[in-house]
């Protein structure tokens, strides 16, 4: 046998601990006394890491490009709107699809009644739209949903700014002295709620104003208003400032529609009530009263005018009111400046709601059962045109110059069903286009300035909005 081999031994340099001299790593501490080997490299990971790498490459330059975009998901997105088969009576020519140019690109009025419009929309979520208006600078709206809640939209994103919760649906709203919207429910309550739009988080002040609330009206003093009711037949006038009813007045008869007139120089209000036989109106009034004398109403004289009296206007200078009668197909003219004096003509079947239009030169009344629009020139009491409609109108809104008419097409069945708006310009009156809205088209808001429109759509639970396009922008590109 050869002689046997001498294992010497030497400390570790990391520990002191005795291994074998020539070891490559000490058992005591795990340490490696020399470099360690390299791993192996086979073929199949050289395509891993270049995945890897170009995965990392890719999701880099992701980041990059989305970093030079305008941030989204702050607010629902403005849908193009795509009229579905219930529109189907629209003409497409003078709408323009598209998104929204931005508050920056404020349109400006065009004096061309065959005007260019853009129309969008965004969904309000799971409730439905009742009623709208819009905010005095015109980039937002106020909304009543069904359930219960008044809310302001962002009219650009569609985002929701302010939402407070109401004692009951309200079927209209009213904005007042531009801080103030009142929510009128018209069936099941006496109290009127009125949102101070300057404190949302507080609760609305509530206006006891008798059971079934019908109108509301501002008055020219910066702080009151003057309110009607139907079943308790009661007009009363109120400090918006405390809430406190100041006076107020019952009558003989139920009071419908309030208006702000001029007569015998100075502010009055008139009321329209109906007075009623076996449930049906048999007879409509307008009681006119200062309301500034003292006792409330103790200048009251009453006008008997008209059989069933729908929607009516006031002209611009106060000092005429225009009625459709249902009854009697017709409509009537009440001057009320001085001596009273009242005319009347007959339009279409079916006289639902009437506008006094123009320089308060042509009367126009929106005929449901003929699917008609009657103009009337005031002056001399006489039809001048009747407009055919693409349906059948439920509501319509003057903008506040009165030389644009918006009709919404809704229908006159509940839910309403129709899916347009039409437009009434011009001199003399035209329909000069009909524009697509979402399903259930009911009541309509123009913006101060009238270069936007905005409609409620009960049955796609969506606001449509139609911006007027500037010259610029509706131009073709050469």
């Amino acid at each position: 046998m050869g002689d046997p081999v001498i294992e010497r031994r030497v400390p570790c340099p990391k520990c002191a601990a005795p291994v074998i001299e020539g070891a490559k790593k000490c058992r005591a501490c795990k340490a490696w006394l020399v470099a360690p080997p390299e791993p192996v490299r086979t073929q199949s990971a050289i395509p891993r890491i270049a995945i890897v790498l170009g995965s990392a490459v890719a999701t880099l330059m992701i980041v990059l490009i989305s970093g030079t975009e305008s941030k989204v998901g702050e607010a629902p997105p403005l849908t193009n709107l795509t009229p579905d088969s219930s529109a189907g009576a629209v003409a497409p020519g003078p709408a323009a699809i598209g998104p929204d140019p931005g508050p920056e690109k404020k349109p400006t009025l065009s004096t061309d009644p065959d005007r260019t419009w853009r129309v969008r929309q965004f969904k309000i979520g799971d409730d439905r739209p009742l009623d709208i208006v819009f905010h005095p600078s015109g980039n937002s709206i106020y909304v009543s949903c069904d359930d219960a809640t008044l809310r302001e939209y962002k009219l650009s994103t569609g985002e929701i700014l302010h939402q407070a919760q109401m004692p009951a649906q309200g079927d209209h709203i009213r904005l007042l002295f531009n801080r103030y919207v009142a929510v009128l429910r018209h069936q099941d309550a006496a109290r009127i709620p009125v949102m101070d739009t300057t404190a949302w988080d507080r609760d609305p002040m509530l206006l006891d104003v008798g059971t079934s609330p019908r109108d509301i009206v501002e008055l020219p003093d910066g702080k009151t208003v003057v309110t009607a009711t139907t079943d308790s037949k009661l007009v009363a006038r109120f400090d918006l400032s405390t809430g406190n009813r100041l006076s107020d007045i019952r009558l003989p008869h139920s009071t419908g529609q309030v208006f702000l007139v001029q007569a015998e120089g100075r502010p009055y209000v008139a009321a329209i009530g109906a007075l009623e036989h076996a449930g049906r109106q048999a007879g409509s009034w307008i009681d006119l009263f200062d309301p500034s004398e003292q006792p409330f109403g103790a200048t009251r004289r009453s006008i008997p005018i008209g059989r069933e009296l729908g929607e009516g206007d006031v002209s611009s200078d106060r000092t005429m009111l225009l009625f459709p009668d249902l009854a009697g197909s017709s409509a009537r003219l009440l001057h009320v400046s001085s001596m009273t004096a009242a005319s009347e003509v007959m339009v279409g079947a079916g006289p639902s709601t009437g506008f006094i239009f123009g320089a308060d030169k042509y009367g126009i009344t929106l005929n449901t059962t003929a699917k008609t629009a009657t103009v009337i020139n005031l002056a001399g009491m006489e039809v001048t045109d009747t407009l055919m409609l693409n349906g059948v109108p439920r509501s319509g809104t003057l903008s506040p110059d009165r030389k644009m008419l918006f009709v919404s097409m809704g229908g006159d069945t509940y839910p309403p069903a129709g899916a347009s708006v039409t437009v009434i310009a011009d001199d003399p009156p035209r329909v000069v286009t009909s524009l697509a809205t979402g399903r259930g088209a009911t009541q309509i808001a123009v913006s101060p300035d009238g270069t936007r429109a905005a409609v409620a759509c009960w049955s796609d639970k969506s606001i449509t909005i139609f911006e007027q396009q500037s010259p610029q922008a509706a131009a073709p590109t050469p």
